[in-house]
């Protein structure tokens, strides 16, 4: 399991829990010394007490814990702390975005299983090759001690080492695509909530964004032809409150981020054959079938 991924639960957990303190009654300004007071506090939760009893307010102390969603959840309260809008239902919004990525990380890796398992079979296949001369009673590895066995040797594990490097990077692409489809729409709803303007909710959520360092926030959503300036131009059209239909797009933004998820694997399995095809079965043949073929001939020679 990643790092994001693993940060994101914990994160998820304190966005949830901080929610029902609120709701409970209990100040702000308080919630977080609380729960990273706790004896199951995480080690993220522990750095952000840690930041507010030195001194640093609520937004820059989530800010500075590990894993981007805290600094997700930093731009989120700064937000709500500037215009006011109520904290519990931002906070319950965003724990919810946080489970559906938990899910995605999981689905991915299910997903990622499969050709990873299917390049460390076929990356085997040149050593069982070998093995099985060897159990036969040829000398394949005596090959590889002879001058035109050394080039065959090079050659055959350069291209395996090639295709096995070729079809990690096709997979960590794939595994590593871990954030959160639509926080653009679900920040603007927060200052639009509270009564903002489309512009000044957008230009909040850039100001306080940037000040967070969230790199998961999408700025060129915010643009005028990004989803969150289209939702608001088409709620201003409609005459119905931009909020709701803010909230729909965000949903729909993580809808589709699975939906490519699952084209993004149906594809890997095609492009795999790449590096199977162009390194791994060459370097097969060149590892376990060459040199006992060489064997053989030579076993035959000496028969002869």
């Amino acid at each position: 399991m990643s790092r994001t991924e693993t940060t994101t639960g914990t994160g998820a957990a304190a966005a949830r829990g901080a929610a029902t303190l609120l709701r409970g009654g209990m100040p702000g300004t308080r919630v977080w010394r609380v729960l990273g007071g706790e004896s199951t506090a995480t080690g993220e939760l522990r750095q952000v007490t840690d930041h507010l009893e030195a001194g640093a307010d609520v937004p820059t102390a989530l800010a500075a814990a590990d894993g981007p969603e805290w600094r997700v959840l930093a731009a989120a309260w700064s937000i709500a702390e500037v215009t006011g809008a109520a904290f519990a239902p931002v906070l319950e919004r965003l724990a919810d975005a946080l489970v559906a990525l938990e899910r995605l990380a999981e689905r991915r890796a299910v997903l990622v299983s499969g050709p990873r398992a299917t390049i460390r079979l076929v990356a085997a296949l040149p050593l069982l090759s070998l093995l099985l001369g060897v159990i036969l009673g040829f000398d394949p590895i005596g090959v590889f001690l002879s001058p035109i066995g050394a080039v065959i040797a090079v050659a055959g594990c350069a291209l395996l080492a090639l295709g096995v490097r070729w079809a990690h990077l096709l997979t960590a692409r794939l595994a590593d695509a871990a954030w959160v489809a639509g926080l653009e729409c679900e920040l603007t709803w927060i200052a639009i909530s509270a009564g903002s303007s489309p512009a000044d909710a957008m230009r909040r959520v850039v100001d306080h964004t940037d000040a967070a360092r969230a790199e998961w926030v999408r700025f060129a959503e915010l643009r005028r032809n990004g989803a969150v300036s289209r939702v608001l131009r088409a709620a201003a059209r409609a005459g119905t409150p931009a909020g709701a239909l803010l909230l729909a797009e965000a949903d729909a933004a993580r809808a589709r981020a699975m939906t490519e998820l699952e084209t993004a694997a149906e594809q890997l399995g095609v492009r795999m054959l790449l590096p199977i095809a162009a390194c791994v079965l060459p370097s097969f043949v060149l590892l376990g079938v060459v040199p006992v073929l060489i064997a053989v001939l030579g076993s035959l020679q000496l028969a002869a």
